[in-house]
């Protein structure tokens, strides 16, 4: 219960009245405050009585949304009294982190025992998960001078998924073959197979596999294995953590990170490639497999994804290179300045793994950034990037406030390029 801006005056002239009249003993004055002090109590006690038969409840939400897509939600109110309650507000407080504005509807005229539900829109701006517990309804008693407030109870979570821009990056082509079982390729694209022979069953083969004369013949379970022309294999690197060597910490620069890591994704998997996602700073750090019915789960991951701990990013590099086979590309998303990182990119190189960086300019991002600690970022990032250029890995850059789309546009070049070495 809260008053008004017509209440606090009233309330307050009240006040004003009942003590000149204690104090002076007028009694017509005294009269007056207690009339309109009574007033007041007899309006709160009405307003009271309304909710008090009023119940809102959230319609529970499925699955998540996109950041900047328009978002329905929805609330059910219920008269449980026996008379028309003759106006409700319905007010919907979201968290201010998510950019979306308070909701405010108006229900006139709510019938006896009349179950209504309302549908609004919003627009959340940013990622995250958002805890849904600030839908409420209100009630003005008719002098306007108090407003009663009944609270629903909390609802779960809005999930809102980083929202992906739209860019075409080409895959590079696999240049060489292995011999699989179907435990491997089951989550994997599938490339041309043919039968290459028979071998000991494993535990997580598929059972479709099984060779079953084979199997009754000898006494335990066969399966069939194939040779396999290999799909090119990709993995997006996003660096996660909150306190890389640039010292800044801004979560505008994870942000656009997210973005672009989430957009090569997206793109990557249009097209015939077995593509891992790996989290450096996480708390995990290993890479994981993704394919269109998985990257929900990957996008889910990326709405909870805060700035954390890792490892160096060089290391962690180093790591997948002699994980990674020929012919793979690794895509890293850092604003990290490391030299070392550039180092590690050049070995890569080397050993016939693609890499490509996709650095955001974190000194573009705080206004209140030391002077300098801005030219010793500057000064670091741009060695790193002399190095990349020096051995013809050009990185993008992306500063704040950059289309996205077209700078990430630049990947396709840097793609094709490599794929050519």
């Amino acid at each position: 219960m809260r008053p008004t801006r017509r209440g606090t005056i009233y309330i307050l002239l009240s006040v004003a009245f009942f003590l000149i009249a204690s104090i002076n003993q007028v009694k017509p004055i005294y009269y007056v405050s207690t009339c309109m002090l009574s007033l007041a109590a007899a309006s709160c006690l009405y307003s009271y009585l309304v909710l008090k038969g009023v119940r809102v409840t959230r319609i529970p939400l499925e699955g998540g949304f996109f950041a900047g897509e328009e978002i329905t939600l929805s609330a059910r109110i219920r008269n449980e009294t026996g008379r028309i309650i003759p106006r409700l507000m319905l007010r919907d407080q979201l968290p201010v982190l998510s950019g979306a504005p308070e909701a405010l509807l108006i229900v006139d005229d709510l019938a006896p025992h009349e179950t209504l539900d309302v549908d609004y829109q919003i627009v959340m701006a940013r990622r995250g998960i958002y805890a849904d517990d600030r839908l409420c309804i209100e009630a003005v008693d008719p002098l306007g001078i108090l407003q009663m407030r009944h609270s629903a109870l909390p609802a779960g979570s809005i999930t809102v998924y980083p929202a992906p821009v739209s860019i075409t990056i080409p895959a590079p082509s696999a240049r060489y073959s292995r011999r699989i079982g179907d435990n491997l390729s089951r989550l994997a694209p599938e490339g041309r197979e043919t039968f290459a022979g028979l071998r000991d069953y494993h535990q997580g083969d598929d059972l479709k596999r099984i060779h079953w004369r084979a199997t009754a013949r000898e006494g335990k379970l066969f399966v069939k294995e194939f040779e396999r022309d290999a799909v090119p294999t990709a993995i997006i690197l996003l660096d996660a953590r909150s306190t890389c060597s640039s010292g800044f910490g801004l979560e505008a620069v994870l942000e656009d990170a997210v973005m672009a890591a989430i957009s090569l994704a997206v793109s990557l998997l249009k097209g015939k490639i077995r593509l891992y996602f790996q989290i450096n700073g996480d708390g995990s750090g290993a890479p994981v497999l993704v394919n269109r019915h998985y990257i929900y789960d990957i996008l889910a991951l990326l709405a909870a994804l805060k700035g954390g701990q890792g490892k160096p990013l060089s290391e962690v590099l180093t790591r997948d290179i002699l994980e990674s086979e020929p012919g793979a590309s690794v895509y890293i998303v850092s604003s990290d300045p490391d030299p070392l990182l550039a180092d590690s990119m050049i070995t890569a190189s080397a050993r016939k793994v693609f890499s490509f960086l996709i650095s955001p300019d974190a000194s573009t991002y705080g206004k209140k950034i030391r002077a300098g600690r801005r030219k010793r970022y500057i000064a670091v990032r741009q060695e790193q990037f002399s190095r990349l250029e020096r051995a013809g890995l050009g990185p993008v850059d992306i500063k704040n406030g950059d289309d996205m789309a077209e700078a990430l546009s630049r990947i396709s070049r840097l793609t094709v390029k490599g794929s050519r070495v």
